[in-house]
Formats: C-alpha cells, structure tokens, sequence
C-alpha cells in the first residue's frame, strides 16, 4: 500500500502529472483528437511555468507558513522535549551525512540546536523512519548523526525509526510518553498538520516552525523565470494541501 501511494504521489504532484498532460497532449495531436491535445499541451505549458515561477511558490506557501510563527526565547520553556520529525534522506550511503539529508531535515535539525542551547539541556526525540519504501534509509538515525557532529550529546538523544508519515509521527510520540512541556518542531509549511494531528491524540505541544521558504520580493524582475527551487517549493506546498485535505476527510482530526 505504501508502494502504490508512493507512486500515485509522484504521478499527482508536479511535474508527474504536467509531464503526463504534455505526453498525451502530444499524443493526442496526432490523432483525431488533434484539437484536445493542442489544449492540454498549452495548458500543461502555463501550468509548468506558473508553478516554476517564485511568485506561485510564494502564494502557494504563505497561507501554510503564515499561521505559525518563529518560537520566541522568551516564550521557551527551560525545561521540556524537543520533538523534531524527519524530513527525507538519501539511501546514498557513501555520501556524507550532511549530504544525504533533505533540506528540511538539516533546518529542522538546526533549529533544535538552536533551541536545546537556549534551553537547559533537553532531551531531543527524532521521529521518522522512511517514506520511501524503494530507498533503505531511516531517517532519524542519520538526522542522529549529524546532530553528534554537532556536539549534541548521545544521551540527550532519542529516535523512533519506524514511523512513515505525519500521522504515525504522532502515534510513535504519543507511546514515548515524553517528558513535558513538548515542542514541536518542523516546517513551517508542514507545521498545521503536524500541529493538528498531536493535539488530536492528546499531545500538547509548543510549535517551532522552522525552515521557511515564501521569499517575497516584488521588486525582482528574476522571480518571474522559471527555476527548479520555485517548482519544489509549488509542489511541496501542494503536497501539503493534499495531506491536509486527506487527513480531515480520514478523520485524523
């Protein structure tokens, strides 16, 4: 089942699905439905470059990042846990760690390290084994790693390696009966739904959005080329109304 959503994932997301209206658009115009297919090549080009475009990223984005705002000195407690979930990883194992982490991993792990010096030595819990069941990798076990190359102590740190999703992030915290207050970290983007899913199992926790990624800057004529960083970041927020949607209408709060 993880298999088959993994590969419906890649065929809904851009580019899957754009390259897959291209291809029978193209199709389509050799064939007796020549007019069908010149529409669908045409649409298929304005949606590559309106989502390849900074400013679709940035107005896919804001409204996910905009709800959750940077976690304060002032408003972190002394004490607690630090809970981040993973955020992807490379099964590439004779890269470097810091190599085979997602982007959004190393932010998240950064902001914890950012945090557990401000706090007095937490604990910090990593949750995340791997999406991906083609690629041989947990996630939380590298993001361990990285974090003893950055000084962090072995026994301030705990993984759980066996979650694949948001939900089962929850789920794996929730057994762990972590010590309170508890705070959550992830992007920011990823934030409403990590939130939301913990507060529907009972677990209180103080949000630390992290990894930010909607850069608005309307006096930049170069944000309206298309570049791959705009279409990850369009697709990542896509990707995020999706599993929003899906979770509500599964019940998972």
């Amino acid at each position: 089942m993880t298999a088959l959503y993994q590969i419906l994932k890649h065929l809904v997301l851009p580019p899957g699905f754009l390259i897959l209206l291209l291809v029978v658009g193209f199709t389509f115009s050799f064939l007796k439905f020549r007019r069908l297919g010149r529409v669908m090549l045409a649409v298929g080009i304005l949606f590559l470059y309106l989502l390849s475009i900074s400013p679709t990223a940035d107005l896919l984005l804001t409204p996910l990042e905009s709800k959750y705002t940077p976690l304060k000195p002032e408003r972190l407690p002394r004490t607690g846990t630090l809970v981040v979930l993973s955020g992807g990883a490379s099964a590439t194992d004779y890269l470097p760690v810091s190599s085979r982490l997602t982007q959004s991993s190393t932010k998240r792990l950064l902001e914890a390290v950012r945090l557990y010096h401000l706090m007095d030595r937490p604990k910090i819990v990593i949750s995340g084994g791997s999406g991906n069941p083609f690629a041989q990798v947990t996630e939380s076990e590298l993001m361990r790693e990285l974090l003893l190359d950055l000084g962090i102590p072995g026994k301030r740190i705990v993984i759980e390696g066996k979650s694949r999703n948001t939900f089962e992030n929850g789920k794996a915290i929730q057994q762990l009966r972590l010590t309170p207050p508890i705070v959550l970290i992830t992007s920011a983007s990823h934030m409403e739904r990590a939130d939301k899913v913990f507060k529907t199992l009972g677990i209180h926790s103080l949000p630390a959005p992290c990894d930010f990624k909607a850069r608005w800057s309307a006096n930049d004529p170069l944000r309206f080329f298309p570049s791959g960083g705009a279409l990850n970041t369009s697709t990542a927020a896509i990707y995020e109304y999706l599993g929003t949607w899906w979770y509500d209408l599964t019940g998972k709060f």
